[in-house]
């Protein structure tokens, strides 16, 4: 048999959760409403199911969902939005974006700037990361005026203004780490 995985982690409102929560027991009764079949998935062949919910600063709340399959009957997919987006295709991307940053603290560590190939991955990756919606939104527009500002630090050549600014995106990235991780 093959087992099918549907992973979900977002950040949402309470009243979207309770609406969530509310189409998933409808589903668990077999019950056929409207809203069920815009999620393109059934539950009832489930083996596994996994539920986290995590309370965030201002009210909101990180919902967390795993459901395992091991129906080879069931011909329909997950929809994008319920594909496990972390383990597919977020999580590869920050270890890449994580040695870039290693190879800027470095940098900034020894009193040097950095390359410009160097500056212009990172900022590449950096503008890729604030896309995922999901992954910390509240804290992309500020980590993305930081990016920036350090950037231009570097391109005017003053090294303590770079080594600033990386300690700015540092504190940023702390901060966001706690919450969503």
């Amino acid at each position: 048999m093959e087992e099918k995985k549907i992973s979900l982690n977002k950040t949402l409102t309470p009243q979207q959760v309770a609406g969530f929560l509310r189409l998933l027991a409808d589903e668990l009764e077999g019950k056929t409403i409207p809203e069920s079949d815009k999620l393109e998935w059934q539950l009832h062949d489930f083996n596994k199911l996994k539920i986290k919910l995590i309370r965030q600063e201002g009210g909101q709340l990180s919902l967390r969902l795993k459901v395992k399959d091991h129906s080879s009957q069931s011909t329909t997919t997950a929809p994008t939005e319920f594909t496990d987006i972390a383990e597919q295709e977020y999580r590869p991307f920050k270890q890449e974006l994580k040695a870039t940053f290693a190879e800027l603290n470095a940098c900034a560590g020894q009193g040097q700037l950095p390359s410009p190939e160097l500056l212009g991955r990172f900022m590449k990756q950096s503008q890729r990361l604030i896309a995922y919606p999901g992954f910390g939104d509240p804290y992309y527009e500020e980590y993305w005026q930081t990016c920036q500002l350090m950037e231009q630090e570097a391109k005017n050549g003053s090294i303590p203004g770079f080594q600033e600014k990386m300690t700015g995106i540092a504190s940023i990235k702390r901060s966001c780490h706690r919450r969503f991780k």
